[in-house]
């Protein structure tokens, strides 16, 4: 829904009809205010109750089937109700006992709705006008099917203003001053749930918790057991729209509209009507200020633009400009052409969805323009290029002089003011602007450069081992004459391009200078890596401490190992481990064997790793002593050189 005066609005006719009933109607429209062909849903709930089916307590008394509990006040003690009537006003009678209300039995097999009329006392009034202030305190309606328990809740009104499923038995303490739904007379409607709806349904409103008998007043008024009994749907519903025989219909009103519910009974007798409900439609009046026309002096100019005074329309309101903005002001711009006309679209559109096109002319229309630019070429050693912008047209200066200004290479920052023409310049690109009194024009230009000398050259290695032998390629273009210096030693002038072999020992930075003549040429360098090589590595026999470079020719002594024939694990610290004695070793494997060929010992010792080897003591693997005789044992030993491995094997003896 766009827009809504009233979120539901309740429409109540009541009239007796000519058989003893009461003929009851409530209309629900959902908006009173909408947009063009907006839906719109209303239903009307209408019964035709038996007689005693509206109730007051203006006689002082229950009405009859009636009980409650608690004080049975029915008079005015506090505020008057909205009929000026005397009500019931709920209060506890004793400790422990808390007040409540119940109704006769009733046939609302058919659905229907509980209209009733309530009020909450405010917190901390005088007694008997005290109101409830905690969240439990507040009133629950229930129904049974039994006339006795089970009682099923079906809203519960908290003091704090709001409703709920059940009663949340808590204590926290909720706003019960005055300005919420309940500490004013106001009517309530309540479907009747579907789990109530029997031929002996009995109603009531119970307080379950208060704060003793000088507390927590609330009162009832005006009840309504809007239901019919079987058979159903005996109230029949017509509009004045045509629509006839349903309760709900659906309308989509595009100009305002009247519509009034009318109560039939089965045997199509009128009974009442509803109050009638008034649907009003939007008008499209959306009125605003937008600019028509914007003439621009210059191109790529930008203006704010913006929809004003917008009325008579719902809000909230969109834009879409052609630009892509949506909002109501967009920056235009005058575009880039000198002379010409843009027209820009907007739509203003209303939350009712009427639109209003709308167009922004922009018109451009630059009369200072540059003709032509002109560029003279620079030598490839000396600023001598140029640069002439003419002619030059349509200049405003009604005040000033047209103002010049060039920017490019080699000239100050902010360019450089001054005429149309600039001489003494180097290659590259120059940037022209006119200034008048309205408006700027520009325009650009590259200075060329004539052959520049070019030196270049390559190697045919750029590293080696010292002495390196290199050749090296003059790739020089646009020069003849050529100074080498190579920074070994040796350099000298050429006139060709031929190669050049030198032999460096050492690292050496190669320039090359070419050129045409003294005063335009050209350098390039490369550098030259030269290492001392060698032997690197410690361990090798031939070891080079000066050498950087590694030339692959180390050569590694061949490992040797002594082993003992016999072991006397006696713990005279004599021969009491089998220990192999080694040089040139990087690890050793040793495995020793019984006559069965059982593995008595093996161990693989990496050399150099933190801590001595556990050599043999004589044990088998379990622990225990190996027994007396011969054993055969095998190894393995590795060298600094992988290629260099000793291998060998034997027997000996065990001795205790």
């Amino acid at each position: 829904m766009k827009s809504a005066l009233l979120k539901i609005l309740m429409f109540f006719i009541i009239g007796q009809s000519a058989f003893g009933q009461t003929c009851y109607v409530t209309v629900n429209p959902e908006d009173t205010l909408i947009c063009p062909g907006e839906a719109v849903e209303i239903t009307a709930i209408a019964n035709l109750i038996p007689s005693g089916q509206s109730f007051n307590f203006n006689g002082g008394v229950l009405p009859l089937g009636w009980s409650a509990v608690g004080g049975n006040t029915f008079s005015i003690p506090c505020a008057p109700s909205l009929t000026g009537d005397p009500y019931y006003w709920a209060s506890t009678a004793s400790v422990g006992t808390y007040p409540g209300i119940t109704t006769a039995a009733f046939d609302v097999s058919c659905g229907g709705a509980i209209v009733f009329d309530m009020l909450y006392a405010v917190q901390s009034s005088n007694i008997p006008c005290e109101g409830p202030d905690l969240a439990d305190e507040g009133v629950e309606l229930q129904y049974s099917i039994t006339g006795s328990d089970p009682w099923t809740s079906i809203v519960y009104y908290s003091p704090g203003g709001y409703e709920l499923p059940t009663n949340p038995n808590t204590t926290n303490q909720v706003a019960t001053t005055a300005g919420t739904p309940y500490t004013t007379w106001n009517t309530f409607t309540v479907p009747i749930p579907i789990g109530a709806m029997t031929t002996n349904t009995a109603f009531r409103w119970t307080q379950e918790q208060n704060s003793g008998t000088c507390c927590d007043n609330w009162g009832l008024e005006n009840v309504i057991i809007n239901s019919s009994g079987t058979p159903c749907g005996s109230a029949v519903v017509n509009w004045s729209n045509g629509i006839a025989d349903t309760n709900t219909i659906i309308v989509n009103p595009m100009v305002n509209d009247t519509l009034i519910a009318y109560v039939y009974d089965s045997l199509g007798i009128y009974q009442c009507e509803s109050t009638p409900i008034f649907i009003s439609v939007y008008p499209d009046d959306i009125t605003y200020d937008l600019i028509d026309t914007i003439f621009a002096l210059c191109p790529n100019d930008s203006f704010p633009v913006e929809v004003l005074n917008i009325q008579n329309g719902t809000m909230p309101y969109s834009f879409d400009w052609s630009t892509g903005g949506t909002n109501s002001m967009e920056i235009l711009s005058s575009g880039s052409s000198e002379d010409g006309l843009i027209t820009y679209f907007v739509a203003v559109s209303d939350d009712c969805g009427y639109i209003h096109p709308d167009t922004v002319v922009m018109v451009t229309n630059q009369t200072l323009s540059i003709d032509s630019v002109f560029s003279y070429p620079a030598s490839a050693c000396e600023n001598n290029g140029a640069v002439v912008a003419y002619p030059i047209n349509g200049i405003t200066n009604d005040l000033n002089q047209p103002f010049f200004n060039w920017s490019g290479p080699g000239l100050p920052p902010g360019g450089f003011d001054g005429t149309s023409t600039l001489p003494i310049l180097s290659s590259g690109w120059y940037y022209f602007s006119v200034t008048d009194d309205v408006c700027t024009d520009s325009d650009s230009i590259f200075v060329e450069i004539n052959n520049p000398p070019i030196a270049a050259f390559s190697a045919s290695v750029f590293s080696g081992c010292s002495p390196v032998d290199i050749t090296f390629t003059n790739n020089s273009e646009n020069t003849t004459t050529y100074y080498w210096n190579f920074n070994n030693g040796n350099d000298y002038t050429v006139d060709n391009l031929d190669s050049q072999d030198q032999i460096f020992t050492s690292a050496s930075t190669v320039m090359l200078v070419a050129s045409t003549d003294p005063n335009c040429a050209d350098t390039a360098y490369l550098t030259i890596n030269v290492s001392p090589c060698g032997c690197t590595d410690p361990d090798a026999t031939n070891y080079n401490s000066s050498a950087t470079q590694d030339d692959g020719s180390c050569t590694f002594p061949i490992p040797t190992v002594f082993v003992p024939n016999v072991i006397t694990p006696n713990g005279d610290g004599d021969n009491d481990v089998f220990e192999l004695t080694y040089t040139n070793a990087t690890s050793i494997e040793l495995t020793i064997l019984n006559r069965w060929g059982n593995v008595m010992y093996n161990a693989i010792y990496n050399i150099g790793s933190t801590g001595n080897p556990d050599w043999w003591d004589g044990r088998s693997p379990n622990g225990t002593d190996a027994q007396d005789g011969t054993y055969f044992f095998r190894y393995i030993v590795n060298g600094v050189d992988e290629a260099l491995t000793l291998e060998g094997q034997g027997f000996l003896e065990l001795i205790r």
